[in-house]
């Protein structure tokens, strides 16, 4: 029986076409290399955007922000007529319950963006006492605390950054780790920080990229990464292009 050979001319067509793809041996090396280097310098912080996104994306943010903690507050009646003072210039007027049966007036400063509480004739708040504190988380959220700690000074990562100072910080000797933090102005909760916030916290640090604050996201680091990730993305996929592969020989 005769068997007929197929020309080397057409055997070659065949190789050089679909899905063969046949490239320069120097152009393949220069994106191995590249590809490579590029590879070790992000592979850590690929991981750190993965694990930190996965995290963001399972955990409830009402959970980190404690806010299953805060109680409904209750209705209270106003008579706007007991607030009688003159305002010289505002972006914001706050009426706010302080303690029980007590009404405190915020004025924001249009300038500064601080507020100033007020009571309703006027006169500038007295800073809540530890134990006002103390009944100031008790009604407003169902957390127990009975220790308190002044707060008049912020480091750049603390976990009361951009609130207005001094604060109470109140929290539980069986549950330190539970913490809420107290404005002694308005009696707010203004922020209660729990295991789950911290880790947010941290890991939102790696995945800016903004070891100070932790505030800003545009960082000159986080700029660079994105760059270099994209860069090594796109050399990934031009070399599954590039290099030639052949079907897999069947039986």
């Amino acid at each position: 029986m005769a068997v007929s050979e197929v020309p080397e001319s057409e055997s070659a067509e065949k190789a050089a076409g679909w899905p063969y793809r046949a490239v320069s041996l120097p152009w393949q090396r220069r994106l191995r290399v590249w590809h490579r280097r590029l590879a070790v310098v992000t592979a850590i912080q690929l991981l750190l955007w993965t694990v930190s996104g996965i995290y963001f994306a399972f955990i409830d943010i009402t959970m980190v922000r404690g806010e299953p903690h805060r109680l409904t507050p209750p209705t209270q009646s106003i008579d706007l007529a007991k607030f009688d003072f003159p305002v010289a210039s505002t972006s914001q007027i706050l009426i706010k319950p302080r303690l029980p049966g007590e009404l405190v007036v915020g004025i924001t400063d249009p300038a500064s963006g601080l507020t100033e509480w007020l009571y309703s004739d006027g006169q500038p708040v007295s800073l809540l006492t530890s134990e006002q504190a103390i009944s100031a988380v008790s009604s407003k959220t169902d957390i127990t605390v009975d220790i308190t700690e002044w707060v008049t000074t912020a480091a750049e990562a603390a976990e009361y950054r951009g609130r207005q100072l001094p604060l109470w910080r109140a929290y539980s000797a069986e549950n330190p780790s539970l913490r809420v933090y107290v404005d002694p102005r308005s009696g707010d909760i203004v922020a209660i920080r729990n295991l789950a916030w911290r880790a947010w916290d941290f890991l939102w640090m790696l995945h800016i990229m903004d070891y100070d604050d932790r505030d800003d996201i545009g960082t000159w680091l986080l700029k660079l990464f994105s760059v270099m990730a994209l860069l090594t993305a796109i050399a990934g996929i031009a070399l599954y292009v590039m290099i030639p592969w052949r079907r897999t020989s069947k039986g």
